[in-house]
């Protein structure tokens, strides 16, 4: 499956291309040193699906926190203000997945 490999901020992150319009699949693998995080609390639109591979971490959503270990996954709306933190004391590793809104309710 053809696929473009960006750094983007320091990930490592797949465009999936071949048969999709635009982009409406992303995937990104991640590593955070322990109480640090890829990036500031954000929303977007579509549908994200959050799997930890390595580790542990918080995911900060909305006024709640969700404590996570490696096996764990989570699939949230992220229009709500979100963010992760690596809770531990090892790097963590991590998979996202993003899915436009029009892939799933055309």
């Amino acid at each position: 499956m053809p696929f473009r490999t960006l750094d983007i901020k320091g990930i490592d992150t797949y465009w999936i291309e071949q048969g999709l319009e635009g982009e409406p699949l992303h995937l990104h693998i991640s590593t955070t040193e322990p109480g640090t995080r890829a990036h500031p609390p954000h929303v977007h639109g579509g549908y994200e699906a959050f799997f930890l591979l390595e580790g542990e971490a918080t995911l900060e959503f909305a006024d709640e926190t969700v404590n996570l270990s490696a096996g764990e996954a989570v699939v949230f709306d992220p229009h709500t203000l979100h963010g992760l933190v690596n809770s531990g004391t090892v790097p963590n590793r991590y998979m996202v997945i993003l899915v436009a809104s029009d892939l799933i309710n055309p």
